[in-house]
């Protein structure tokens, strides 16, 4: 005779799930988190190793404790400020710059220096003319406007003053993420947003290595150089590169590798595990300082190569 199970209704079944949660959420708080549940769900600028730990692998468990602690507010909470600090990086791009990126240039920048001002966040527009960049430099940025009143050696220790505060903001994202719940991609290692920053060189090597092809075959086929803004194409050429894409005027690789960059970025500022509101504003002020001192010191390389002040071209 065979045995009949009874079969489990789905009150049950839900009755069983819930205690398994629970029981989860019980062995791994009693097992490895803080006593107090208030201060692991509100623990803003304290990594893991505040607490007694064996490895660094030990960041995820403190990243398990502040989410299983966490009721659904602070997890919506958390949610509201990873997308906000997805968005950080596309909108300070644009945003944190009259012109958009354009800084105006004589000649063209040696590849070295072009590759350096693109991964700077500035785009080099070349015009052919002293005096049209004298021009178009003064009417659209103010410490442009005030270097070309001076001699060129003013420019130096401007140079020297803001790469010190570039440095300054890279170690400031570099502290914040130790003394954060670090990144998802991999917690151990508190290099992810810096590194982004530095991998911008990766597609500014594409985007110079490509406006440089463009530019010879230029003068091979025309016979001189692209004048921006002399023309109708100049026109269209100085809009495009003013838009919310670096190397629109590019061939496709310089555009894709931008493209690459700029979602690597939202990806790594949006794997920034638990972030609190307090922490999401000082995350904000050093992506801005990193992002303006990035552009000042890009401009002043720019500016350093012009003959500025009573120089003769």
């Amino acid at each position: 005779m065979a045995l009949k199970l009874p079969r489990p209704s789905p009150r049950a079944l839900f009755t069983l799930l819930s205690l398994l949660s629970k029981s989860s959420a019980y062995n791994l708080t009693s097992n490895s988190c803080p006593d107090s549940s208030e201060d692991i769900v509100y623990s803003p600028f304290t990594p893991y190793f505040v607490h007694p730990h064996t490895s660094a692998q030990q960041c995820w468990t403190w990243a398990n404790c502040v989410f299983s602690a966490a009721d659904e507010s602070r997890k919506q909470q958390f949610a509201a400020t990873a997308l906000v600090m997805g968005l950080i990086p596309v909108t300070l791009a644009d945003l944190a710059w009259p012109e958009k990126r354009l800084v105006y240039v004589t000649k063209p920048l040696v590849p070295i220096l072009s590759v350096l001002v693109l991964a700077l966040g500035l785009v080099p527009e070349e015009t052919g003319d002293r005096e049209v960049t004298r021009e178009k430099s003064a009417a659209s940025n103010l410490i442009a406007r005030r270097v070309w009143q001076k001699q060129r050696v003013w420019t130096l220790p401007w140079i020297l003053l803001s790469s010190v505060l570039l440095f300054a903001s890279y170690a400031g994202l570099v502290v914040m993420e130790i003394w954060s719940k670090r990144s998802a991609l991999g917690c151990p290692f508190p290099i992810f947003v810096s590194c982004w920053y530095i991998c911008a060189l990766i597609p500014a090597t594409i985007h110079t290595l490509f406006s440089t092809l463009r530019r010879r075959s230029e003068r091979r086929h025309k016979g001189k150089l692209y004048e921006v803004g002399l023309n109708p194409s100049g026109g269209v050429r100085e809009e495009s590169n003013a838009s919310a894409i670096q190397g629109a005027t590019e061939l496709w690789p310089v555009q894709l590798s931008w493209a690459i960059y700029y979602i690597a970025g939202t990806l790594v500022w949006t794997s920034i595990m638990a972030v609190t509101v307090v922490e999401l504003a000082v995350w904000t002020g050093l992506a801005f300082a990193v992002t303006a001192s990035s552009k000042v010191v890009a401009l002043f390389i720019c500016l350093v190569l012009e003959n500025t002040g009573n120089e003769s071209s």
